[in-house]
Formats: C-alpha cells, structure tokens, sequence
C-alpha cells in the first residue's frame, strides 16, 4: 500500500522523477506507510521526504490498484488543498533495496503530461481527465493485467 499526493500550481502538477535500471518514468510524491501511520500521514510524510514540500490540508482523491506481475499495489491518492514550501529534490528512504531511486523532481502542465512518461498510466489517465478538478468524486481504479476497469465511490 502506498500513498501519495497530487499538487497543482497554476495549472502544473508537482512530479517526482524516478530511474529503474534504464527506464525514466514520473510518479507522484509518495510512498509506503510505516507502522502506525494513517495514509494522510504517510503521504504527507513522503511529500516532505521527496520534495520538501509541506501539505496542510487535502481529500481523498482516487485509489488505484494494480494486479499483475505477481504482485498487487494499492495507491490512495490524496489532492492537496494548501501547502507551503518551494520544491527541492528530497531524499527517498524507501529506495534503500527498491530497485527504482529517486532521481529528479519537476512540474508538468496538462498537455505535456499526455505524452509523460507517468506510472500507473491509467491512473495518470484518469488524472489528465480531471485535471485540477478538486470537486471530482473519489474514484476506485483497477488494474487486472493489461485491462482496466473504474468505478465511482
């Protein structure tokens, strides 16, 4: 389970950049909980771990969940509804034995996300849909191999 927060500056969404062997690929703050954290704390936590940003207040935005590959991740994406700080390319605790490090941090507008390099894609789908969009109903993604399938909560 992991969770993480989508931020929005003037029509920008703030991006992490992370390498895997050769692949680059961009992915929201965020991270897995550790014992006794609450998914707001957690990705709170790995906001300000990655990107020195601080959010105050946010919701629930979309859960996504993928199953495939031998193995089932559960994001819980949170939409951040004040913050402070400027962004700075933090640390990743959790890369320590992650076969994927923590490698830039950056601000991508709606159009240039289209063609980004974002994981999960059907989550970063969904994301361009309701683009700045606070007042979009909280939605379950599913990910079963290379389908999908979506339901309002």
């Amino acid at each position: 389970m992991r969770a993480q927060i989508a931020l929005f500056v003037e029509g920008d969404l703030l991006c992490v950049r992370h390498r895997k062997a050769s692949a680059e690929y961009l992915v929201l703050p965020g991270g897995h909980l550790d014992r006794g954290e609450t998914l707001w704390e957690a990705a709170v936590r790995e906001m300000r771990e990655e990107t020195g940003m601080t959010v105050e207040d946010g919701r629930l935005w979309a859960i996504s969940e993928f199953h495939g590959d031998g193995r089932q991740v559960l994001d819980c994406t949170f939409y951040a509804a004040r913050w402070s700080g400027r962004p700075i390319l933090g640390s990743d605790p959790d890369a320590e034995g992650h076969p994927a490090s923590l490698v830039g941090i950056e601000w991508v507008g709606r159009d240039s996300f289209a063609d980004a390099p974002f994981r999960p894609t059907l989550l970063g789908r969904w994301m361009r849909a309701h683009w700045e969009d606070p007042g979009a109903p909280a939605v379950i993604l599913t990910v079963w191999g290379a389908g999908y399938k979506a339901a309002d909560v």
